[in-house]
C-alpha cells in the first residue's frame, strides 16, 4: 500500500507540516510565539525549514519538553497526524472517492 503525497487531502484532512506547527505555536503563545518557536527549533536541533516527517516528529517530541501549552499543541498535532494516517490508509483500502 502506498501513502498519499504529504500535501494531499483525505476526507477533508491534510497531514500536518512544519508550517502548521509553527503557526500553531505562534497562535497558542501569542506575543511570545516567535521566541518560543526559536527555542523549540533550537531544542529540536532543526532549522525550521525541514519538510520531512522525521523532522516533524523530532519537533513534536521537543515540543513536549517545553511547557504545558506546547505539550497540548504537540498532542493536538499528533492527533491530527494519526487521524490523517489512519484515514489515508482506510481511503487506500476502500478506494473511496470521498
Amino acid at each position: 500500500m502506498t501513502s498519499p503525497p504529504s500535501d494531499s487531502v483525505v476526507y477533508g484532512l491534510r497531514r500536518p507540516t512544519m508550517t502548521d506547527a509553527r503557526e500553531a505555536m505562534h497562535r497558542v503563545h501569542g506575543h511570545t510565539g516567535r521566541s518560543t518557536w526559536a527555542r523549540l527549533i533550537a531544542a529540536a536541533h532543526l532549522t525550521g525549514e525541514e519538510t520531512d516527517e522525521p523532522a516533524l516528529l523530532r519537533l513534536l517530541e521537543a515540543m513536549t519538553t517545553l511547557d504545558p501549552v506546547s505539550r497540548l499543541c504537540a498532542q493536538a498535532l499528533r492527533i491530527r497526524m494519526t487521524s490523517y494516517t489512519e484515514l489515508a490508509a482506510a481511503h487506500a483500502i476502500t478506494g473511496s472517492t470521498a
